[in-house]
């Protein structure tokens, strides 16, 4: 009876880590945090959401980042200036970021 219990208590904790695990980007002087593919990112840098909530950045109301484990991302299919392909992630459809559309 204890495994029943036991499982699911596991399963919400991970799925909590997970998100305070979730990489977003900002700025160092931005009061904002960004998914890799937001148009606002800029020249921001990654770091743990967490890290970023402490620090009293809020969430983009464009890329909406808290919501980010509910969509089903992709790597972008686009390819850079330099042939390679792009890192960022997308939930768009067509699987590319906001640059290769």
């Amino acid at each position: 009876m204890k495994k029943y219990i036991l499982i699911p208590l596991f399963l919400c904790f991970g799925l909590a880590i997970k998100g305070y695990s979730q990489t977003v980007y900002s700025s160092a002087k931005g009061e904002k945090y960004h998914t890799a593919d937001c148009r606002h990112s800029g020249d921001a840098q990654p770091l743990k959401m967490a890290n970023a909530k402490k620090a009293g950045k809020g969430a983009c109301d464009i890329c909406k980042p808290n919501e980010l484990g509910k969509a089903k991302l992709n790597q972008c299919g686009g390819k850079t200036a330099d042939g390679t392909r792009c890192k960022r992630m997308t939930a768009n459809k067509n699987k590319k970021c906001f640059q290769h559309q």
